[in-house]
């Protein structure tokens, strides 16, 4: 079944893709597994996912050996708190929604010690809801700065979540938005050539996201299905 999910979500990327001018090829799916257990996700990395992301360091811990496969990446896409960096360092290849200096210095901290390096992303908070973590575009640019001076944190792009709408087209402005805003730190050379990920569009309005440029996104409910009850 997840299978399935897959094949369909690919189609409606590639088309989404061909709408934009663009490859669906060269967008990745991260395979949003919150509550959905160890059966669900094995089922879809035998089905092809090689991203899985994880909200919870609790949840990720049971099921981090699952990812022990040639290719595969494990990616916290929860907010993080400082006091859980280390352990998270552990688990994952990438964080999502790194959004503070003194965050991005504890896991560089962290990875040194494991002599190894961390992949990360920023998180903007593009709408100003305050219950939703990440920086203001006018902050982004000094925390690209520190990011780039650390050893062992390697940063990749960018990563937003906008307001939820019924209709995902009113989410365009905000995915638009973030490509602007990359596309602006790399004319500037903020950015390298290498740090151009944009991590958004969900279940939900992830064809939107596509079309206005989208390298990874996050998909929960569409691949994996409805969360049973008693699922987190």
């Amino acid at each position: 079944m997840i299978a399935e999910r897959l094949n369909e979500i690919r189609e409606r990327i590639a088309h989404a893709a061909d709408r934009a001018g663009r490859n669906g090829k060269d967008v990745r799916i991260v395979a949003a597994a919150k509550g959905q257990g160890r059966s669900k996700i094995e089922e879809a990395l035998d089905a092809g996912i090689r991203l899985i992301g994880h909200n919870y360091l609790q949840e990720a811990a049971s099921e981090a050996p699952l990812t022990q496969r040639p290719d595969s990446e494990f990616h916290m896409i929860g907010h993080l708190q400082r006091n859980k960096a280390g352990k998270a360092v552990e688990l994952f290849d990438v964080i999502q929604t790194v959004d503070d200096e003194r965050l991005a210095i504890v896991l560089d901290r962290r990875a040194a010690m494991l002599e190894r390096t961390i992949g990360v992303l920023i998180q903007v908070n593009l709408s100003g809801e305050p219950q939703k973590s990440g920086i203001s575009c006018d902050k982004v640019e000094p925390l690209v700065e520190t990011i780039r001076g650390l050893s062992c944190v390697s940063l990749r792009g960018l990563m937003t979540m906008p307001p939820f709408f019924d209709e995902p087209d009113r989410a365009r402005p905000y995915f638009a938005q973030l490509r602007d805003l990359r596309d602006t730190l790399l004319l500037t050379k903020t950015l390298l050539p290498d740090m151009t990920e944009l991590s958004m569009g969900m279940t939900g309005d992830f064809e939107v996201a596509v079309e206005e440029g989208a390298t990874m996104v996050r998909i929960g409910t569409a691949l994996f299905g409805e969360r049973t009850r008693g699922q987190a």
